[in-house]
C-alpha cells in the first residue's frame, strides 16, 4: 500500500479479544520471534508471561522515553534475531517500540543515529501495536517521541517504515485505567482532533477524522465519569483516539502539542493535560481561520458556538484534574522563560495562523 498523507497503510483490527487476535496476526505476519514491548504494570495487569510464553517481553519501559531508556531497549535487542515487533502499552511504551523497530530495521545501534535516518529501512520487519489507553493514536502514525532531560528537549523519531502493520482495538484493555488517566488520555486524543483542523496542512479528510472523533469523546465522556466499567463506551473512546490517530498523521500536530513540551520536561505536567490546557485559548486565537470546520463541530455536538465548546473542554478535567499552570506550580514569572522553549521545529509552524512571541505569552497567560 502506497504511503501518502491521504492514505494511512495500517490495518485496524477491532477486536473484544486481543490476544486471539494477536495471534492471527502473527500468523498473517509471519512474526515468529517478536520481541514484545510492555510496561511493568502491563506486564502484570495482562499477564503477557502467559500469553507471551516463548517470545522475549520488554517490560523495562520508563514513564517518560528518554534518550537512555531508549538505547537500553536498543541494547537489549543486541544479540537477538527478532522477526517482528509487538507493543502492548500506552504512548510510552509505543513510542519504545518505534525506536526498536528503526534499530531492527537499520540495524543501527545508537539512538542519535537512529533519529538521523531518511532511507527506507534496509530489514523493515512487521509490527502489531496494540493500544491500552485511549489517548495515543501512536498505533497509526509513523512518529515517536524521545526526551532529552540533559537539553531538555523533546526529539522525534519518524520514519515511514515505522507505521505499524496492524492496529489491535480491544476496548476491554483501557477498563482498569484509573479516572485520572482515562480523563488525561481523553485529553490528549482531543488535542490531536484539534490541532489537525487548525493546521496548515489540513484536508477533508484529516477534518473528517478530527470531528468523528471529537464527536465520539463529546457523547461519551460523561458516561465514562458515570460509569468507568461500560465497556461500550470505553470502546467509542479507544475509537475516537484511533480515528484522531489517523487525522494528525496527515497533518502532524501543532501549536498546542510545541507549547506542550517545555510544559512536560520542565514542569512535569502529563503530557495529555500540557497539549490540551492551551486548547481553550487556541480556539480564540486560531478560530478565525476555522470557521467552517467550528460550525460543523458545533452542529456536530449540538452546541452554540466556542463558549459551550470551551466549557465542554475545561469540563473533562472538572472535579479530576489541574487544569492551569499556576496549579501545577508555574509562577507567572517563568511565563517569559517558558515562550522561548515554546517554538518547536516541526509543530508551531504547521499552526494555521503564525505566532510569535508575544502571542504564545498570551496564550500561556490565558492558561496562567
Amino acid at each position: 500500500m502506497k504511503i501518502s498523507e491521504h492514505n494511512n497503510p495500517v490495518r485496524v483490527n477491532y477486536s473484544n479479544d486481543w490476544s486471539r487476535s494477536c495471534r492471527e496476526e502473527m500468523a498473517n505476519l509471519r512474526i515468529n520471534n517478536p520481541i514484545v514491548i510492555s510496561s511493568k504494570g502491563g506486564f502484570d495487569r495482562l499477564k503477557l508471561g502467559s500469553v507471551f510464553e516463548d517470545q522475549y517481553i520488554l517490560k523495562e519501559i520508563s514513564l517518560i522515553p528518554s534518550f537512555e531508556s531508549c538505547q537500553d531497549a536498543i541494547d537489549r535487542c543486541l544479540n537477538h534475531n527478532f522477526d517482528g515487533v509487538i507493543a502492548i502499552g500506552g504512548g510510552s511504551v509505543m513510542d519504545t517500540a518505534k525506536s526498536v523497530m528503526s534499530h531492527l530495521g537499520t540495524g543501527l545501534s545508537i539512538i542519535e543515529d537512529l533519529l538521523k535516518v531518511t532511507t527506507r529501512f534496509k530489514n523493515r520487519i512487521p509490527s502489531i501495536f496494540i493500544p491500552t489507553t485511549h489517548g495515543t493514536g501512536s498505533e497509526v502514525t509513523k512518529w515517536g517521541t524521545i526526551w532529552n532531560f540533559q537539553e531538555k528537549k523533546k526529539y522525534s523519531i519518524s520514519h515511514p517504515d515505522l507505521y505499524p502493520d496492524v492496529a489491535i482495538l480491544d476496548g476491554r484493555l483501557t477498563l482498569s485505567l484509573p479516572m485520572e488517566i482515562s480523563l488525561i488520555t481523553v485529553l490528549d486524543a482531543l488535542s490531536h482532533s484539534l490541532e489537525s483542523i487548525w493546521n496548515k496542512n489540513k484536508n477533508p479528510k484529516s477534518t473528517g477524522y478530527a470531528i468523528e472523533s471529537i464527536g465520539l469523546i463529546y457523547e461519551n465522556i460523561n458516561l465514562l465519569k458515570k460509569n468507568s466499567q461500560d465497556p461500550k463506551v470505553r470502546e467509542n473512546l479507544l475509537s475516537a483516539s484511533n480515528i484522531a490517530g489517523l487525522a494528525f498523521s496527515m497533518t502532524r500536530t501543532a501549536a498546542a502539542h510545541s507549547i506542550s513540551y517545555p510544559l512536560t520536561i520542565k514542569f512535569d505536567i502529563p503530557h495529555g493535560i500540557a497539549s490540551s490546557i492551551t486548547l481553550p485559548s487556541l480556539l480564540e486565537v486560531n478560530g478565525s481561520a476555522i470557521e467552517n470546520e467550528l460550525d460543523a463541530i458545533y452542529k456536530q455536538l449540538n452546541i452554540s458556538g466556542i463558549s459551550e465548546f470551551k466549557d465542554f473542554i475545561y469540563s473533562i478535567s472538572k472535579n479530576y484534574l489541574k487544569f492551569s499552570l499556576s496549579e501545577w506550580g508555574i509562577q507567572h514569572k517563568d511565563l517569559r522563560s517558558l515562550v522561548s522553549s515554546s517554538f518547536t521545529q516541526g509543530r508551531m509552524e504547521n499552526n494555521i495562523i503564525d505566532l510569535d512571541e508575544e502571542k504564545v505569552y498570551s496564550i500561556l497567560n490565558y492558561c496562567f
